[in-house]
C-alpha cells in the first residue's frame, strides 16, 4: 500500500461522526482552558490553584489522596501545591477524626475569602464563552465512563 492511500485512509478516520465531536470538544476544551487560565493568571491563580480552591470551597475538607483523584493528578503534585497554600495560609491541614490519622486539607477563611473575590468573575468570563449545550448533550457527555 502506497503512503498516499494510507494516508488518505488516515484521513478518513477524522470524518467519523464520534471522531469530528470527540475533535471538536477537545479543539474547544483548549481554547476555553487557556482563556480561563490567562484570565485567572490576571488575579494571580494558576488552573491548579483555582482548581483546589473549587474542590475545597464546594465539596469540604478531603485528603490528599481524595484531592489528586478528584484533580486528576498525584499525590505529590499536589502536596506541592497545598504545602505553597499552606504557607500562604490559603488552606489548613488538619487531624481527621475517626479516619485513621489522616489529614484533611480545609480552605482556611483567608482562602475562602480570596477564592470569594474572583469566582463571580470567572463565572461571568466562562458564561460569556461556552455555548448552550442541551440537556441531553449534557447527560451524554457526563455518563461517559471509560475502564482502563
Amino acid at each position: 500500500m502506497s503512503k498516499s492511500k494510507k494516508r488518505q485512509e488516515m484521513y478518513e478516520l477524522l470524518d467519523f461522526p464520534k471522531v469530528k465531536a470527540w475533535r471538536t470538544l477537545m479543539h474547544a476544551y483548549s481554547q476555553i482552558y487557556r482563556y480561563l487560565e490567562s484570565e485567572l493568571l490576571k488575579e494571580n491563580c494558576s488552573i491548579s490553584r483555582f482548581q483546589i480552591f473549587f474542590y475545597l470551597y464546594f465539596h469540604g475538607p478531603m485528603s490528599s489522596i481524595e484531592l489528586a483523584q478528584n484533580l486528576n493528578v498525584t499525590r505529590g503534585n499536589v502536596s506541592t501545591f497545598i504545602r505553597r497554600l499552606s504557607e500562604d495560609s490559603l488552606v489548613e491541614i488538619n487531624a481527621a477524626e475517626g479516619r485513621g490519622g489522616k489529614q484533611l486539607i480545609e480552605i482556611s477563611n483567608k482562602g475562602k475569602m480570596l477564592f470569594e473575590s474572583f469566582f463571580p468573575e470567572h463565572i461571568k468570563r466562562v458564561t460569556a464563552v461556552m455555548p448552550e449545550i442541551s440537556s441531553k448533550s449534557l447527560k451524554a457527555l457526563s455518563e461517559i465512563k471509560v475502564d482502563f
